[in-house]
């Protein structure tokens, strides 16, 4: 990451990485708030509500564009991988995903809703104390009812067979450091919390894999990045039968995103996004599509009959990793809400991985 170079090389590189991260929250969560507004509408009626392209322009409730559950679980990734950084360095030996299940419990209080029993280990949180993210932004079924359950899955040992795209919608941030280990087992790990089915956890791998590859590996056009990262969980998940499906499915993404066509139809052709494997293949069809222009990928990720904030949020992680904040589009950034506690915990992290740097 940041060894063994020189102190001004390494600052250089260091702003380079925050901006990258920064990048990555922001664009997921400009998607995430544009898709919010469109969610469970079919493609008809979007285009009757907005007009014959769609959704176009970010959604105002009051003064401000508002997240949806996948950025304010997004964020409870990030405060606990920050928590449990700080945990293993005091000597503690779980794994990252444990310190997330630990953040997730204190999230599903926030929806206003008991959990029947108590956290366990005393785990604070300063986004559960903020008010505004105490508030019901239609959070996914599967991921209330497994965390209520009282057990934390994990990949070994699922908590049900659900695919959904709940478990991939909140995993980028285990791209932002290697300190638990390899990024794209993190990241199924995380979402093998609440999502049992290989087709749940492994996108959730393939997003962080991709994340992190776009940070801190030598600068490649993003759709070798993509293909690498394909590759690297191909192998690593290769004992699972469902990994030939997923395969397909992401290549056929890729091959669409070359090809002339209507984006609607050619998402549409993919799925709806409601699923895992659909999500990140849509997001990564999107990305390929309009890899220079935020505003144009974003509103493609969302205009369609599916999961439009789900597959919105993991577009917009995966381009603002690559592009950085040069390419957040500042006006609709000026319009969204929760972005001073959205800049503490990036600023949280980004220290936490300058510490681990320096200590390597």
């Amino acid at each position: 990451m940041l060894e063994n170079i020189g102190k001004e090389e390494q600052s250089d590189r260091y702003q380079r990485i925050r901006d990258q991260i920064s990048g990555c929250i922001y664009g997921g969560t400009l998607g995430d708030a544009l898709g919010y507004a469109v969610e469970f509408k079919k493609y008809s009626a979007i285009r009757k509500r907005y007009g014959a392209g769609g959704i176009q322009d970010m959604p105002l409730s009051g003064k401000k564009a508002v997240i949806s559950d996948d950025t304010q679980m997004t964020l409870f990734t990030m405060e606990g991988m920050a928590q449990g950084y700080k945990r293993s360095v005091q000597g503690a030996s779980e794994g990252v995903e444990w310190y997330i299940y630990l953040s997730y419990l204190r999230w599903y209080q926030t929806q206003g809703v008991s959990l029947g029993f108590e956290i366990p280990d005393h785990w604070p949180s300063k986004l559960a104390d903020v008010p505004q993210m105490n508030q019901w932004r239609a959070p996914g079924r599967t991921c209330l009812d497994a965390l209520k359950s009282g057990r934390m899955g994990t990949i070994q040992d699922p908590i049900n067979h659900s695919k959904g795209c709940g478990g991939v919608m909140r995993t980028a941030p285990l791209g932002f450091m290697e300190a638990f280990g390899s990024p794209l087992v993190n990241g199924a790990k995380a979402a093998a919390i609440t999502h049992g089915h290989p087709l749940g956890w492994i996108p959730a791998g393939m997003l962080s894999d991709i994340v992190y590859k776009l940070i801190y590996e030598k600068r490649r056009p993003l759709k070798e990045t993509i293909l690498k990262s394909l590759e690297d969980t191909i192998w690593q998940f290769r004992d699972f039968p469902e990994i030939t499906y997923f395969d397909q499915l992401m290549k056929k993404a890729i091959a669409l995103s070359e090809t002339e066509g209507d984006d609607v139809k050619q998402i549409e052709s993919i799925g709806g996004g409601w699923v895992g494997d659909e999500a990140l293949a849509i997001a990564m069809y999107c990305c390929l599509r309009y890899p220079g222009d935020m505003k144009k990928m974003l509103t493609v990720s969302v205009n369609h009959s599916g999961d439009s904030d789900s597959t919105g949020a993991i577009a917009g992680n995966i381009l603002g990793a690559y592009t950085g904040m040069d390419g957040i589009p500042k006006d609709w950034l000026a319009q969204l809400e929760l972005t001073d506690v959205m800049q503490n915990q990036i600023d949280e992290l980004t220290d936490l991985i300058r510490v681990q740097a320096e200590h390597t």
